[in-house]
């Protein structure tokens, strides 16, 4: 039988430790990448712009009077020449019918000097009046002829003023809100306001271009105007915000004739068709110009980071060392980023994984697809 305490060293001793800890450090982190992506993307130039109706009244109130109906609600669409409001008529009735009664009053003056100046002339040819009686006679009978002329013009415009008590529409469009209220006395002091109407079956999208631009562009196209001289006209994209990409398209409609001193820009005008009003008047978009395509530099959008308004991707050298490389980029094609400068063709560019990315720390690159 093995004594006891011999048994518990032999045991004690075999579960001693052969040598000294070591530390293994943990494996780099994987992380995806991917080399940039060469091909042709469409050549755009892109500003912040505002829209507007292609045609955009104004309704006001051409008389002064009480609104007696309003024949419209807010918002609601209105055709041309479709009665808005109705300012009451009878005041500007009582003076067409004034009117009316002084021009068939100074029309019987007419008739009255023409056939005393036939009845003189007769006498005249017998030495039955003077010369000076014809003269007079003739005199009388222009003054009465003038004031007809004068009545007829005040009857016109009496009638002038009895129609603008209908207020119609001079355009098809929707009419925005209306402030006035039934009863309420318009046109007292001025041209009372009482609604607008925008036509957005189409609208135009106003921007901004820098002078070096436009200068640059004439050059380029030797001075002549997108759709001038066999130019074609140049597609214009649209978005609003909240909109994904540019899914409207339109053309360019105008530019402005001289400089704007203040700003250093020209002011350029596309026009797009709008039949079911997605696009919204008096709204700040983003327009994108197609002048053609380039050959470009392109990475996945999500691999473009920046700091400080410095734009910058991390990429992945030979020896799996993480680098942060700055660029300049360019227009956003799709889900990718158009790369100006910063980069060469065969970099490894972090795609994937940048959190687990930080410049100077080792990596372990997965290509992407993978």
């Amino acid at each position: 039988m093995v004594p006891v305490g011999l048994a518990l060293s032999v045991l004690i001793g075999g579960c001693k430790p052969s040598g000294p800890a070591t530390y293994a450090p943990p494996p780099p982190p994987d992380v995806t990448v991917a080399t940039p992506e060469i091909r042709k993307v469409p050549e755009t130039l892109e500003y912040t712009g505002t829209t507007r109706g292609v045609e955009e009244v104004e309704i006001r109130a051409r008389v002064k009077g009480f609104l007696q109906e309003k024949h419209v609600e807010n918002g609601r669409r209105v055709t041309a020449g479709e009665l808005l409001f109705t300012i009451d008529p009878r005041p500007f009735d009582a003076m067409v019918k004034q009117a009316e009664a002084e021009v068939a009053s100074a029309r019987a003056q007419v008739r009255l000097a023409e056939v005393t100046l036939e009845r003189i002339s007769q006498a005249l040819a017998s030495n039955a009046v003077s010369k000076q009686d014809e003269d007079k006679a003739k005199a009388d009978r222009d003054a009465a002829q003038a004031k007809a002329d004068l009545a007829a013009a005040q009857l016109a415009a009496a009638k002038l003023d009895l129609e603008f008590t209908q207020i119609k529409s001079p355009i098809d469009g929707r009419i925005g809100f209306i402030d006035i209220d039934e009863g309420q006395l318009v046109g007292a002091q001025d041209a009372t306001l009482l609604a607008r109407v925008i036509n957005d079956a189409k609208v135009y999208a106003t921007y901004e271009m820098p002078d070096t631009t436009v200068l640059k562009l004439r050059e380029k196209y030797q001075n002549r105007r997108p759709g001038e001289d066999g130019r074609p006209n140049l597609t214009i994209e649209l978005q609003q915000p909240g909109e994904k990409d540019f899914p409207h398209r339109g053309q360019f409609s105008s530019g402005d004739n001289a400089v704007n001193q203040s700003t250093g820009t020209i002011r350029i005008e596309a026009i797009f068709d709008n039949p079911g009003g997605t696009i919204l008047p008096g709204a700040f978009v983003r327009v994108r110009a197609l002048f053609g395509e380039r050959e470009a530099m392109l990475v996945p959008d999500v691999a473009v980071m920046t700091d400080q308004g410095r734009r910058y991707v991390l990429v992945v050298d030979a020896a799996g060392t993480v680098e942060r490389r700055e660029v300049e980029i360019g227009a956003r094609v799709g889900q990718s980023r158009v790369i100006e400068r910063g980069l060469k063709s065969d970099d490894r560019v972090v795609v994937n994984g940048l959190q687990r990315a930080r410049p100077g720390a080792k990596v372990n690159p997965v290509k992407a697809g993978a």
